[in-house]
């Protein structure tokens, strides 16, 4: 069955709610933060002071007020009690494959002396970067790895019933990627999850750093799984069973107590800066940095291909904007950029986007791994998101000797992802 055939068994109850939620957004008045380029159609939710300034500057402003070495101090006593447990696995790590993740295992192996267990899941649209770096973690540091890999007939499943019910084709991954360490620490008896960071937190400034705040099942359920269950998916029209949910559902709540499982996150006692880590891995550990379409980062989820191409397609249609924001908006933060040169380097790669429609290649494989064609694509884009404005003819606008410096600053060690032409394949790679 094809995702052309599937739209118009939609849930009308739950195209009400989505309808109503984005005539609602599009009524609130448009508020842009003076210092970043975040505004209020944030999906994370931003809060503006009275100067104009969003909740995700006022926080990360604490990267430079508080006293790290005394926060990392803090978590040596948090992880004490957890450290060498007979032999057993000290810590769950989950881990992708991007150099940021060298630098999450280094921080709990060799600075704060732990016996990880790193756990991966499989995101079945691999690029050959993500796997070296997956490899590379394994064999520097020396630990074990657990890779689950869901059936590709009941993921490919999942994914037509998520991007038709709600236009998402991320969602998958991360009930998979927010679940599966949950459940390895508890079917071990782990009782510690290390993550890197909260993402609300970073963006938004959802929680203050001291609030040390911690991955919780309703957290996911509200910031990863856009509220929406695996449970609720299961449906006669869309073909998924319940025994296809499986692996996105969460431990009981008795399993929880009996384990004790807590979620810490890395960011709440160093002051994280995803690049600069990336880029010290790459430099320490020979991880791997690629081009990515639609974008100047180098280091961010260049694992995923869908992630960087038809994730990205969804998002501007959903929110206006790409995942080249979330990047100037973190290097106008550490002060690496000015505004003014992040709004142009935006306009240029909005511009390029807004001319071929997004990474044609790449689009066309996720395409053709699902079974739909580019037309039923933009039906359901233009379903849940609205018709789409139409591509504004004109330039891009111009890089200066500066901007083009920042773009050149981020390393490129391994092949461009525009490159593949296959997603590469580990764990049950049958086609069914």
């Amino acid at each position: 069955m094809l995702v052309n055939d599937i739209v118009p068994t939609l849930a009308p109850e739950s195209a009400g709610l989505h309808h109503r939620a984005t005539t609602l957004a599009t009524q609130r008045p448009y508020l842009q933060c003076r210092a970043c380029l975040y505004d209020n159609r944030h999906p994370f939710g931003l809060t503006f002071d009275e100067t104009g300034l969003c909740s995700g500057c006022t926080t990360h402003a604490e990267k430079t007020s508080l006293d790290w070495s005394a926060r990392f101090s803090l978590l040596e006593r948090l992880v004490q009690p957890y450290r060498q447990r007979k032999g057993n696995y000290d810590c769950v790590i989950p881990i992708r494959g991007t150099a940021e993740y060298f630098h999450v295992v280094d921080v709990v192996k060799n600075q704060l002396g732990l016996n990880p267990l790193l756990v991966a899941f499989n995101s079945q649209f691999n690029s050959t970067t993500g796997i070296q770096n997956l490899d590379q973690i394994r064999d520097t540091f020396d630990c074990d790895i657990l890779l689950k890999t869901q059936s590709p007939l009941a993921y490919r499943k999942l994914m037509r019933e998520t991007l038709s019910r709600f236009g998402s084709v991320h969602w998958p991954f991360l009930a998979g990627h927010t679940v599966w360490p949950v459940r390895v620490a508890v079917q071990h008896n782990i009782p510690l999850i290390v993550w890197p960071v909260h993402q609300p937190t970073e963006q938004a400034g959802m929680f203050s750093y001291q609030d040390e705040n911690e991955m919780t099942r309703r957290s996911r359920h509200e910031h990863d799984l856009m509220r929406f269950e695996a449970q609720e998916l299961v449906s006669g029209e869309a073909l998924l069973r319940e025994e296809d949910v499986l692996t996105s559902l969460y431990p009981s709540d008795r399993e929880l107590a009996a384990t004790g499982v807590r979620g810490i996150y890395l960011a709440n006692y160093l002051p994280w800066d995803t690049r600069r880590y990336s880029e010290q891995a790459v430099a320490k550990f020979g991880a791997q940095a690629a081009g990515c379409p639609g974008t100047f980062d180098t280091y961010d989820h260049v694992d995923n291909l869908v992630y960087m191409s038809v994730h990205d397609a969804i998002k501007r249609r959903k929110l206006g904007y790409g995942r080249v924001r979330d990047h100037l908006c973190r290097e106008i933060r550490f002060g690496r950029i000015s505004r003014v040169d992040a709004v142009a380097i935006e306009s240029t790669y909005a511009q390029a986007f807004s001319e071929t429609g997004g990474p044609g290649h790449l689009k066309q494989m996720f395409f053709n791994w699902l079974g739909m064609n580019a037309q039923g694509f933009e039906w359901l884009m233009d379903y849940h998101f609205g018709l789409a404005a139409p591509r504004p003819p004109g330039e891009a606008a111009a890089t200066s000797v500066g901007q083009a410096a920042f773009l050149a600053s981020y390393q490129r060690t391994g092949p461009a992802i525009e490159m593949q032409d296959n997603y590469i394949l580990i764990g049950k790679g049958l086609e069914v």
